[in-house]
């Protein structure tokens, strides 16, 4: 009995199974026509090489490891030092959490394997995450969530317009991207509305321009959209 073949519509190859997630770069996959799937048996048989890339992955998650650890060890002088000084300011906090925002941004460059939607979604989540922090250890005056934040995710929108319009064969790998914003926005305003934060300008707008955003990619994106939700929640 024949496998199901897969594609990967962005390193150009075939799978001789059915995977959702093509094991080079981690696009989601796509299934081939019937007559693109003859042609692929007649060309290949029942199985084609692809690069092995178990080694580069080994030696990849050997290198972060290291920096983990040195990481972990040198925060953990600085809670030390921070304790043994007179200083009553947690300083070692925000030096924390620079050390990880630094690893997570390694972890984003050196992960070749992920869809570059997913590392573009990786790195605004860091950033939104760092001034979070960053105004939480300054007393939290509701500047990242009022202004900072809702600009990082206005910033998301226009890089995944610029993506789409790049890329329209693949536009709709980017809508799961789309909706992780929206979320956020929609997360901000609900905080206003439990009163923890005052400022509802930036939300707003950044809420209503993900939202008619992400109504026009369904909207036009049509059964293509439905199909690529269901296979990034595996529905």
């Amino acid at each position: 009995m024949k496998n199901n073949l897969s594609r990967c519509p962005e390193c150009k190859i075939s799978l001789f199974q059915s995977s959702q997630f093509c094991p080079l770069c981690g696009c989601v996959t796509e299934e081939p026509g019937p007559a693109e799937e003859e042609s692929i048996r007649k060309l290949f048989g029942e199985a084609a090489p692809y690069p092995n890339i178990h080694q580069r992955q080994r030696l990849l998650r050997f290198i972060l490891k290291l920096v983990l650890f040195v990481f972990v060890l040198s925060e953990a002088v600085m809670v030390l030092v921070n304790i043994l000084t007179p200083i009553s300011y947690p300083w070692s906090l925000l030096t924390g959490l620079t050390l990880l925002y630094i690893y997570l941004f390694l972890v984003y460059w050196v992960s070749r394997d992920t869809g570059f939607a997913a590392k573009v979604g990786l790195q605004l989540m860091i950033t939104m995450f760092f001034l979070l922090g960053i105004d939480f250890l300054n007393g939290m005056h509701g500047w990242s969530l009022e202004w900072a934040i809702p600009g990082i995710i206005l910033l998301g929108d226009g890089i995944v317009f610029f993506l789409m319009m790049l890329n329209r064969s693949r536009w709709q790998s980017y809508l799961l991207l789309l909706l992780l914003m929206g979320a956020c926005s929609l997360c901000i305003i609900l905080l206003y509305l439990k009163g923890i934060i005052n400022g509802i300008i930036m939300p707003l707008i950044c809420a209503g321009v993900t939202l008619l955003f992400i109504f026009g990619t369904v909207l036009f994106g049509g059964r293509s959209a439905g199909r690529e939700i269901s296979r990034r929640i595996h529905l």
